[in-house]
């Protein structure tokens, strides 16, 4: 964590201080979320070093990342502060604009309009010049610096004048410019804090407490300082503290804030429960499994921070323009007072300052992180946890959606029809072999057989990603798996329309399988939603081809692929890449390796850790339904920061000509250091305000 930023510049002027250490590089650092990251070389890197560089320019680098928690607190207790100071400020800063306004007339008062501002300038600009003079000595700059210097230069030019008895003083230019810049940062920041609040209601959900049970006695504990194994106790009524494992008691349990289901879910002995779920009316005793960070509640709170961190392609456009923006400001200030000078325009000087405050850095630096923050936070909150940010600018450019079929567009739990062979003789060699099985179609086999007989001992047991799995039993081998790998070992064919799996040995056939899935709910729904996005569906599946193909007719899916194995899918994606960009939409752990080579990998909550992992979004709930919910929140990303791109640019582009005097000579139009100071204030703000827009826009 890197704490002590103040604006969007001071993540760039962080950066360079950085690049002047050794053994460092890859250096990223963001302002809206305080973070610092980078690739070190352990033999050449000195930590000590680099935090003392960065104390000097008023930089605290700490090497573990603040949690959000605390971050927020932290956060709340400055803004606090400032609130109150600015409280405050209107005691200096009204006199100030009432005697400034009058400043031609010898009834202004210039000396006391000095003291004022020298008051809100050397008191309550001290952090903003002392940043700015701490970030000289270190030959880096942000927008302290335009601040810092067009208010100390205001201030000293009105002083020499004042001295000399001239009447053309802008003391207060030099405290009011000060003045709204501290307002316009409380806005700022304060508009940042309103954009996590979408990840405070997913904190909300994390009890601090919970009744440890220890040799029948009950103590309220950290939950922090719960171990795995320990047992809390969770009374009716309350939030579940811990994932973990119903020991004793039953209840109904409100999921909703985890898996999206309204109806409350029946939970005993044994039962698996989450963090953050609502307890009913029954108590519960529960063995910790996991908790904090490693609870799946942490795990999608930890995810969508780290999303947050994670530069896009606008982000790096705007932080390669906020670069040079400050340096360049700085030029462009000498420039305009020059040429205003050599043409003999007694504002020039005024001009001059005016470039320096009126332009912001800070809204180009805030445009794409403040709109991630709200896109992820509203997705969060929405059941959809973006782990790429990239994947919500990728969004408008996908061309194909590749479907994986079972458990994506099929329910994932197909029921055993019907088995065919020699079920007397091998019944129990397929039970046996199929325990150690993970694919849906062997859970649909556990189901149908249960347990009949003692299970017979499997050595040598082997499971073949894509084929299946394969043991010795008493001598033999044995195999379970497709009708392509059937083929494959004995040279034999299987003909069915329906799924189906086999048990085989190296020669013959010993007992077919049929199996019946049921379509998985919204699919034809969602399939006609990319249909009139302009979207091609194609299936790929290592299910037969006659299922596939009828699945697909039943879709109206024109383009399917069957019995692919998992490099196969992924050579699909790269076939369907040359075409445009590739949305992969799979659950297992076949579709790994298609979900990490598409553009955009897409899995789901009930999809094996394997295939979340390897996915750039995750549907929390709603199934493929949620595919609905990820385009619409591209389309309210892309159009929160387009909106904030323009204003960023088109606020910059717009009023930094008009305060270098540019309408002046034909128009009579000019600003003063104080409007121009408003101005540079609402131009943040504005960013600010668009992003929060987003929370208000229905995603359904």
């Amino acid at each position: 964590s890197l704490s002590g930023m103040t604006c969007a510049g001071c993540a760039q002027s962080a950066v360079s201080i950085a690049q002047g250490s050794k053994g460092i590089y890859d250096i990223s650092v963001k302002y809206a979320s305080q973070s610092f990251a980078a690739t070190i070389e352990e033999e050449t890197f000195n930590l000590d070093e680099l935090q003392k560089k960065l104390a000097q320019a008023g930089y605290t680098l700490d090497t573990e990342k603040e949690s959000l928690n605390n971050r927020l607190s932290r956060e709340r207790l400055e803004l606090k502060k400032q609130f109150f100071e600015l409280l405050i400020v209107p005691l200096f800063a009204i006199p100030l604009l009432y005697l400034g306004m009058g400043h031609t007339n010898e009834h202004s008062f210039p000396w006391a309009q000095a003291i004022l501002a020298l008051i809100l300038s050397g008191f309550f600009g001290r952090k903003i010049h002392g940043k700015a003079f701490r970030l000289l000595k270190l030959g880096a700059v942000n927008m302290d610096t335009l601040i810092s210097l067009g208010s100390i230069t205001a201030f000293f030019y009105s002083m020499y004048n004042g001295i000399a008895g001239e009447q053309d003083v802008y003391f207060e230019s030099a405290g009011l410019l000060i003045a709204f810049i501290l307002i316009g940062k409380y806005l700022e920041e304060r508009g940042k804090l309103q954009n996590v609040k979408a990840l405070e209601s997913l904190l909300d959900l994390q009890p601090k407490l919970a009744i440890k049970i220890i040799e029948e006695t009950a103590l309220s504990t950290p939950v922090c300082e719960l171990e795995v194994d320990d047992c809390v106790l969770v009374k009716p009524g309350e939030r579940i503290p811990v994932d973990g494992i119903v020991m004793e008691g039953f209840s109904n349990i409100d999921e909703s804030s985890f898996t999206g289901e309204p109806n409350p879910v029946a939970k005993e002995k044994d039962s698996q429960v989450w963090t953050g779920t609502l307890n009913g009316d029954g108590a519960l005793t529960i063995k910790v499994v996991s908790t904090g960070k490693l609870s799946a509640l942490g795990g999608i709170i930890e995810a969508v921070l780290k999303t947050q961190e994670q530069e896009t392609k606008a982000e790096q456009l705007t932080d390669r323009i906020s670069k040079i923006f400050v340096p360049s400001i700085l030029v462009l200030s000498l420039l305009t007072g020059m040429f205003w000078f050599y043409f003999g325009e007694p504002l020039w000087f005024v001009f001059a300052i005016n470039v320096l405050v009126i332009a912001c850095p800070c809204a180009l630096g805030l445009a794409t992180p403040l709109a991630v923050v709200a896109a992820t936070g509203k997705a969060a909150k929405s059941g959809v946890l973006v782990k790429n940010a990239t994947a919500l600018e990728k969004a408008k450019e996908i061309r194909h959606i590749l479907w994986d079929k079972t458990g994506t567009l099929t329910t994932g739990k197909p029921a055993v029809l019907e088995l065919k062979g020699d079920i007397t003789t091998y019944k129990n060699v397929l039970i046996s072999l199929n325990k150690y099985g993970s694919h849906p179609l062997n859970k649909g086999m556990q189901q149908y057989l249960g347990f009949q007989g003692g299970l017979l001992k499997v050595r040598k047991l082997r499971a073949i990603a894509g084929k299946g799995i394969q043991g010795n039993i008493d001598g033999e081998t044995y195999y379970l798996g497709s009708p392509k790998w059937y083929q494959e070992i004995t040279g034999k064919s299987i003909q069915s329309d329906k799924t189906t799996s086999v048990l085989f040995s190296s020669k013959n056939l010993l007992i077919t399988v049929l199996f019946d899935d049921s379509l998985a709910a919204g699919a034809t729904e969602i399939i006609e939603h990319a249909k009139g996005l302009g979207i091609k569906n194609v299936i790929i599946s290592g299910d037969k081809e006659a299922v596939v193909k009828k699945l697909s007719k039943r879709l109206d899916i024109d383009e399917f692929f069957s019995e692919m194995l998992p490099l196969e899918k992924e050579e699909q994606v790269k076939y369907y890449k040359k075409y445009g960009s590739v949305l992969m939409a799979g659950d297992g752990i076949n579709d790994t390796v298609a979900l990490s080579s598409a553009d955009v990998g897409l899995s789901f909550a009930s999809a094996s850790e394997a295939a979340q992992q390897n996915a750039d979004i995750v549907i929390m709930h709603e199934g493929v339904l949620g595919l609905k919910l990820y385009f619409k929140l591209a389309h309210l990303f892309r159009t929160t920061l387009r909106g904030n791109l323009v204003w960023a640019f088109g606020y910059n582009a717009l009023a930094i000509p008009i305060a270098a005097g540019l309408l002046h000579p034909t128009f009579g139009i000019k600003l003063t250091p104080m409007i121009a100071s408003i101005a540079m204030s609402v131009s943040s703000i504005g960013v600010v305000l668009n992003s929060l827009k987003l929370h208000l826009k229905p995603l359904k």
